[in-house]
């Protein structure tokens, strides 16, 4: 089919046109009454144009397709029966299209526990994390459970994604606790990187989390200094330990939830993007490769009706899908009530699987790329961010900001 320019028929408008057609539809009013606050301190226009764009960004992300992990998140009870259920639960959800699994660990499990949870579970062919309190205190304990099982099941380390997810700085900002001491706890980070860059080069340790500063009504801008400043704590304390800046990178990831405002959520994957790469040019990282991001979909937009639950879930994974989130949990319809029934679950999966398989969004790199008013809130956002970044850094780090 011939390229065909839809609009060749219509003459281009001025910028002073639409403007004058705007004040004499308002009838004298200013126009400035149409600006409205989109996150704190963050006004926007009602309209942006090519004008307003000085140069488009370089996100510094991946650009031959926009595919993302379809996630789900399992809760492993203790006890050889209750994990012998998250096991058969897992390969149900498997079967059912979802493509990464995150196993919640809060109980301490055996070796022989870890082997009857992976049954039949194939972790090349998928995105395999390990999350909660156990794996959190004992990340190396985990790992080395691992590659045991990648060994006996003769599967090549290298073919493998996913991570354990550890975060005892984040976990410190939100609850003033440690899980063991700073210096401990850095320590076991510390380790699990040495043995994920030798032994699991595509999984990551770090896991960076401000899900319950989102889930408190921090405002996005807040939530990406918050970000920042645990991330570049983990920089400046394991260099310190002489690891390189570069391998901590490639073992870390941000998680960010996904709200109701539609475009905020979107700028806000996106400005991360731009802002994580400064950081890491301030650490020396010469690497282009982009930042692995987790979205969820948020709770605190949950109400008590599951329709308008799986509405909001929705837009919510869209968001996140055009922010070009790697990694997506879409949270059950339910979840507010307590543990999510087999519907809520196969309804949050199948949102993910509409979005893929039916509207394409994973063909397109940066679907957003090109909207002026999201590229404008993009660089509005990541620049109130990053001065709101600078401000805690200036106090000493994230740390010293929530008083230790």
């Amino acid at each position: 089919m011939k390229n065909t320019d839809l609009f060749a028929e219509f003459e281009p408008i001025a910028t002073e046109d639409w403007l004058a057609k705007i004040e004499k539809d308002l009838k004298g009013k200013p126009i400035e009454g149409l600006d409205w606050e989109v996150d704190e301190g963050l006004k926007m226009k009602p309209f942006y144009r090519a004008e307003d764009m000085e140069e488009l960004p370089d996100l510094a992300r991946k650009t031959s397709d926009n595919n993302w992990y379809i996630q789900e998140e399992i809760e492993v009870e203790d006890g050889i029966a209750a994990i012998k259920r998250a096991n058969k639960q897992a390969l149900q959800i498997l079967m059912q299209g979802a493509t990464s699994l995150l196993f919640i660990l809060d109980n301490v499990i055996s070796e022989k526990d870890f082997f009857a949870l992976m049954k039949g579970i194939h972790p090349q062919m998928i995105s395999l994390n390990f999350g909660g309190l156990f794996t959190e205190s004992e990340p190396g304990t985990v790992l080395e459970y691992f590659k045991v099982f990648l060994k006996k099941n003769k599967t090549k380390n290298a073919t493998v994604n996913g991570g354990v997810w550890v975060d005892p700085v984040g976990f410190f900002v939100d609850t003033g606790e440690y899980y063991e001491t700073y210096e401990e706890d850095m320590m076991e980070v510390e380790g699990a990187i040495l043995t994920a860059a030798h032994a699991l080069p595509n999984f990551c340790v770090i896991n960076v989390d401000t899900t319950s500063f989102h889930n408190q009504g921090t405002q996005a801008a807040q939530e990406l200094a918050i970000a920042l400043s645990i991330g570049s704590e983990y920089l400046t304390r394991l260099t310190e330990f002489e690891l390189e800046a570069d391998t901590v990178t490639r073992h870390m990831q941000f998680t960010f939830c996904t709200a109701s405002s539609y475009f905020v959520e979107i700028a806000k994957l996106r400005a991360f993007r731009l802002l994580w790469r400064e950081v890491r040019k301030a650490y020396g990282i010469a690497t282009t490769s982009p930042v692995r991001i987790h979205a969820k979909t948020s709770i605190r937009t949950q109400t008590d009706d599951h329709h308008t639950n799986m509405i909001h879930a929705t837009t919510e994974a869209m968001s996140a899908i055009l922010g070009g989130a790697d990694l997506l949990t879409v949270q059950p319809a339910d979840l507010v009530h307590g543990a999510p029934d087999d519907f809520t679950r196969r309804i949050a999966r199948n949102v993910q699987h509409i979005l893929k398989h039916e509207s394409y969004l994973d063909r397109v790199a940066d679907p957003a790329a090109g909207s002026y008013y999201i590229e404008t809130l993009t660089q509005k956002l990541a620049q109130t961010a990053w001065e709101k970044f600078q401000k805690i850094e200036s106090m000493g780090g994230i740390l010293a900001f929530m008083g230790e």
